[in-house]
């Protein structure tokens, strides 16, 4: 059925307006006498995309920067499970007219059951089910892949959205059913194989896997490999690490002990200022709860952001009742009855805690790789080729930053995912080099944006109100702006990742005149 729902010239010519359909709420673009109708929200958390950015025929959505095509709906750019459903648009007498038809959605999946090939003989392996195993899985079977498909991995879930672990889930925000991706009814539909298993062994020449699980097979010969296994996490190597009431948080099964644990317990320390000590922290705050964080950091993510941004969030957190132990380095955890019963410093100083939550970052699971490891890392080149017919990304891989002339390992989630989608083309022969714009955020009483990657920096410029947490800050390195990190409303951080997908280090003198305004540099 035909819907009128706007005037034509209602619509500006760069403009993404939401319009309402009954209970359908729709997204509408136009470019010149065409408009585009989709659905109006991100298949990752449901963002509102008429507040997106718009390139081109393009939209990066504002809260976790997936990228949808405006004409087709269809999901470029990760995060996100799922297109944006098209809509039928027609032009008459200058009104928009949509079809919607009864009961439609507003989102259609990623791939369907129906686009699923079969009959080829080749075995393509994925080392690794979380979201990079499963983008690369999905890939293939949207790319027309019509051999086995085998993903193998050590936990036995679903892959699931594991940066949801230190932020809504252990705010009691969220489940692991909505943090599920893919159920394992709907790989089991794409013919996408699940291998509960520890690879144990790559030996890229021969083109054969040794794999070590109860009910898995013990090897596999593939034709093509991908292999994203993730990481671990770091171990402190002091007594007492192992007391029940002590965590790490990687996993689901991590998440689900550490929220059942925070749920009685009142006095938490965590050891460990980075990103998951830290979100931890935040989501943990409160509801009568004495959080501590001790860490050997003079000042949290200055080494990374600079002093300004970094007395921001740690101010923030300080306002929000959390004691920050700074420059104080964990000698022992003090235990009795075989409980922990809390930490002491160097310097001599004992806290109290009835649960423990160890943040002292990540390991990547290299064992695998042989020869291939080398500085806690592997190399690959361009195309994320490590080896002949082996491709590997997410943590362990040391990629070639596009245009940066330098390579880097990058533990973003994001970065991951869109790792998987580059290998999936490449296994099938589409050689290129990967060219994703970083992205990363993090949850810390509201959304951290960061785009881009400044390995140094030779200078930060801040727009906005730093004090009160809204602002942009400018990574800048030989003239370039290399990164940006944005908060609350002067976050510009969309834009700025709009920019980069042109021009992945726009001149800071351009920004400079046009006011620090990205939106000015988007081709």
């Amino acid at each position: 059925m035909q819907h009128d729902v706007l005037g034509l010239d209602e619509l500006g010519p760069d403009e993404l307006k939401e319009v309402e359909v009954g209970e359908t709420k729709l997204l509408l673009a136009r470019d010149g006498e065409r408009v585009f109708a989709t659905g109006a929200k991100c298949t990752h958390k449901g963002a509102p995309l008429k507040n997106g950015t718009r390139v081109a025929n393009t939209v990066i959505c504002p809260w976790h920067h997936a990228i949808f095509d405006l004409d087709s709906g269809d999901h470029i750019e990760p995060p996100g499970q799922g297109c944006l459903t098209r809509f039928v648009v027609s032009v008459q007498n200058g009104r928009i007219m949509v079809e919607v038809p009864e009961g439609a959605h507003i989102h259609r999946p990623e791939v369907a059951q129906s686009e699923r090939k079969t009959g080829g003989d080749a075995v393509f392996a994925i080392i690794g089910t979380g979201a990079a195993g499963l983008a690369c899985a999905q890939e293939l079977v949207k790319r027309g892949f019509d051999g086995r498909i085998v993903m193998i991995g050590q936990e036995d879930t679903p892959p699931y959205d594991r940066t949801d672990l230190s932020k809504a889930y252990l705010k009691g925000g969220t489940t692991p059913e909505k943090m599920t991706l893919a159920s394992r009814d709907e790989l089991h539909d794409l013919g996408i194989e699940r291998v509960h298993a520890r690879v144990t062994k790559i030996d890229a020449e021969a083109r054969h896997l040794t794999l070590e699980g109860k009910g898995a097979p013990s090897e596999l010969t593939y034709d093509a490999c991908f292999a994203a296994p993730g990481s671990g996490s770091a171990q402190l190597p002091i007594e007492n690490a192992d007391m029940p009431n002590v965590f790490t948080l990687r996993s689901l099964n991590d998440g689900k002990a550490l929220l059942g644990a925070a749920e009685v317990e009142t006095e938490i320390v965590i050891v460990g200022s980075g990103f998951i000590g830290m979100e931890a922290a935040a989501a943990l705050a409160g509801d009568g709860r004495n959080i501590t964080v001790v860490t050997p950091e003079e000042l949290p993510f200055a080494s990374k952001w600079g002093d300004a941004v970094a007395r921001q969030i740690t101010e923030q957190h300080k306002s929000k009742g959390v004691t920050m132990k700074l420059g104080a380095r964990v000698e022992k955890i003090e235990a009795s009855d075989g409980m922990a019963t809390g930490v002491t410093t160097e310097g001599g100083e004992t806290i109290r805690a009835g649960l423990i939550i160890l943040a002292v970052g990540a390991k990547p699971n290299l064992d695998a790789f042989g020869d291939l490891a080398k500085d806690g890392k592997v190399s690959v080149d361009a195309n994320l080729r490590a080896a002949d017919r082996l491709w590997v990304g997410g943590d362990v891989a040391d990629f070639p930053l596009y245009k940066r002339g330098y390579s880097t390992r990058i533990e973003h989630w994001r970065v991951a995912e869109q790792h998987g989608r580059h290998a999936a083309r490449a296994m099938l022969g589409d050689e290129g080099a990967f060219a994703g714009v970083p992205f990363f955020w993090s949850a810390q009483y509201g959304p951290i944006h960061y785009v881009g990657h400044a390995e140094s920096y030779d200078d930060v410029h801040i727009e906005g109100d730093i004090e009160n947490g809204s602002y942009t800050a400018f990574y800048i390195k030989n003239g370039k702006v290399i990164a940006g990190i944005g908060r609350g409303k002067a976050d510009v951080t969309a834009e700025l990742h709009a920019a980069m997908l042109s021009d992945p280090a726009p001149s800071a003198e351009k920004l400079k005149a046009a006011e620090w305004k990205p939106q000015s540099l988007i081709v």
